[in-house]
């Protein structure tokens, strides 16, 4: 594990307040509330979506998830809200940070219904016909697909369109996809997005089309692809949005 250069995964953590990052992961995260003094709210609204979307999924059926980009475990995560609803829940989380799955392991040692592996969003074939993901999820069934604040990580080069597509193939009908991603709404998030090209290699904020147009192919359920505090709230929004507020759009989908 190398600490010397930051991690999306250890970013992340930081910005949310964890405490499984280095100073070199803080720094980063430092520099961006710098340049976008939301004191991480936009991390934190986002793990809240993130929640409602697997409760929400979770109510409909679906009992097994795959969570590409899952990031390192904090007090709640995928498998204990779908195993609130469903205690059969099955989980399969993956992220190509050696951190997340030696911190993942030690926590789900002893939870049957997940497995968690280190592989790449960017590699599909891998993650798809891994054995702890092919041979533990039914692909045959529905499954909910969580790619959570991990598709903006993908620069235009990478066809990002394609990888998600190739994704969305291999659901069967009546499976979902949750996405949430750097919505380029606020011009502040441009220059968020300079620093972490500059300190992490990644990060690309798009628009609003371009957000909803990962969801090709699938019938979006209500509200849509929208802020994601919008996204189902648990309690009323306070408008205007703030900046946390806005920085991060998604929605989720489900494969007809």
């Amino acid at each position: 594990m190398d600490t010397t250069k930051p991690s999306i995964a250890r970013v992340y953590d930081a910005f949310l307040g964890g405490k499984d990052n280095f100073a070199v992961d803080r720094a980063v995260a430092m520099e961006g509330m710098r340049h976008f003094p939301d004191r991480g709210e936009g991390a934190r609204n986002n793990r809240a979506m993130l929640f409602r979307g697997v409760k929400y999924m979770a109510e409909q059926g679906i009992d097994q998830f795959l969570d590409i980009g899952s990031g390192l475990p904090t007090m709640d995560n995928t498998h204990s809200v779908a195993q609130r609803i469903n205690p059969a829940a099955k989980v399969v989380y993956v992220d190509n940070d050696p951190i997340v799955l030696a911190h993942a392991r030690a926590i789900l040692q002893t939870d049957e219904r997940t497995r968690v592996i280190t592989a790449d969003m960017r590699e599909p074939g891998v993650i798809l016909n891994h054995p702890e993901v092919e041979g533990f999820l039914d692909f045959s069934r529905p499954v909910g697909l969580l790619l959570v604040a991990v598709v903006h990580h993908l620069a235009d080069a990478e066809d990002p369109n394609g990888l998600v597509d190739t994704y969305k193939a291999r659901l069967a009908p009546g499976s979902y996809m949750q996405l949430t991603h750097f919505c380029s709404c606020a011009p502040e998030m441009r220059e968020l997005e300079a620093v972490l090209l500059q300190m992490l290699g990644t990060g690309r904020a798009r628009d609003m089309p371009e957000i909803v147009r990962f969801f090709d192919g699938l019938d979006l359920v209500e509200p849509g692809v929208v802020h994601v505090p919008e996204w189902r709230p648990e309690e009323p929004v306070r408008y205007p949005l703030d900046l946390g507020g806005v920085c991060v759009a998604g929605g989720i989908g489900r494969k007809p």
